[in-house]
């Protein structure tokens, strides 16, 4: 199973998020104040029933990046309600406005955060038919005397300098955005080159201890063959000998890559696996037991402990130290990653962060174990993950 890493574009989505959301807070005053002096021309019932949804798409947003779980859904519905402002405004105005070409709608101001939110949450393709049209649509109210008889090189400007800003701004926030998911497929392959190797290693270990089985059978047959002095003796070494050639077939017809790794072994190649990704990592284990664990377990395990540290190495702050404990007992594994830093709400965690929620707690559960995370902010982490064996 592919482990998905999402750190970078989860930071950098919620970085962006907070950036937009303090720019629509700043840009929700002015067009406030535009909106005021205005109130003489609208039917202010509406206007304020208008306004006043504006705003609260603009706190909702504003709330989820700062201190709720970056919700790009209010992006969508702010974006989209810039649309139904446009639309309103034949509707909203009330009296004549001045003719003069000074004269801008309010919601010129109010709609200016649209731009970068249709990108942001919908993507370029459905940003551009929204660019245009939107802008078409607002510089040709703006061109009719409702919205001021401006000139009609005044539109153009003010419609290709609209355009020409915001698409700038979007793309500059989608390359930021892009060079994170690159980030993260770079981070996700490290993490699976590193399970891999963890998996071949406990395995290479294995296979040694098979060889050393398959040896002494080999050699015991040889010696009791070469020291027989009577029919019996010779018939027990014979027996030996052919224990010995099945083992040696088994082995030569079977697919080691399928193996069961032994509890030695596969805390041995975790171990090494965690000490390369942190070399100060504290790593204990008792393995007292001769539990055997089979391929699928191997790979879990291998997976969701590596994906736990490397979660603690990016999350947990850059003075946090970590312990791994493994343990082995007759009915299955036990393997412990904990922290002392900075720590998390669990029910709070976004819904990108696949690294917990996929490869850790649902790459246990496929193979029948279980994952849990226990955390607090100030307290650390701990994440435990328990395997029986069926």
């Amino acid at each position: 199973m592919p482990i998905s890493a999402t750190v970078a574009r989860a930071r950098v989505d919620r970085l962006i998020g907070r950036t937009f959301a303090a720019g629509a807070i700043a840009l929700s005053v002015e067009s406030g104040l535009n909106f005021y002096s205005q109130l003489k021309y609208l039917n202010q019932p509406f206007a304020w029933a208008l306004t006043i949804v504006l705003w609260s798409t603009t706190i909702a947003l504003a709330y989820s990046f700062w201190f709720g779980k970056a919700n790009y859904l209010f992006l969508r519905i702010h974006a989209l309600y810039m649309v139904v402002m446009v639309l309103s405004w034949p509707f909203v105005l009330n009296s004549d406005v001045p003719q003069d070409g000074s004269f801008y709608p309010w919601i010129w101001w109010g709609i200016d955060t649209g731009w970068i939110a249709v990108a942001l949450s919908f993507g370029w393709r459905f940003a551009l038919v929204y660019y245009v049209s939107l802008i078409g649509l607002v510089q040709y109210m703006f061109s009719l005397p409702m919205g001021g008889s401006h000139a009609f090189s005044v539109t153009v400007t003010d419609g290709v300098y609209t355009f020409l800003t915001n698409a700038s701004i979007s793309v500059i926030a989608l390359m930021i955005r892009e060079a994170a998911n690159r980030s993260d497929q770079a981070n996700s392959e490290a993490i699976r080159a590193e399970v891999q190797q963890a998996e071949a290693e406990a395995k290479a270990k294995e296979r040694l201890r098979l060889d050393g089985l398959i040896h002494d059978s080999v050699l015991t047959a040889l010696i009791s063959a070469t020291q027989a002095k009577n029919v019996e003796e010779a018939k027990a070494s014979a027996e030996l000998a052919g224990t010995a050639l099945r083992k040696l077939s088994e082995v030569q017809r079977g697919d080691m890559t399928q193996a069961p790794v032994y509890c030695s072994e596969l805390f041995d190649s975790i171990i090494l696996a965690a000490e390369r990704i942190d070399p100060k990592i504290k790593a204990k284990k008792n393995c007292g037991t001769s539990i055997s664990v089979d391929a699928e377990a191997v790979s879990a395990l291998t997976e969701a402990t590596i994906q736990a540290i490397h979660n603690s190495l990016m999350h947990a702050g850059p003075t946090a130290s970590r312990e791994l404990s493994l343990k082995s007992s007759n009915a299955g594994i036990k393997i412990v990653i904990l922290d002392n830093g900075k720590g998390f709400r669990v029910s709070q965690v976004n819904r990108s962060r696949m690294g917990i929620k996929v490869s850790i707690i649902g790459r246990m559960e496929a193979v029948g174990g279980s994952a849990h995370v226990v955390s607090q902010p100030r307290q650390g982490t701990t994440v435990v993950l328990e395997w029986s064996k069926k």
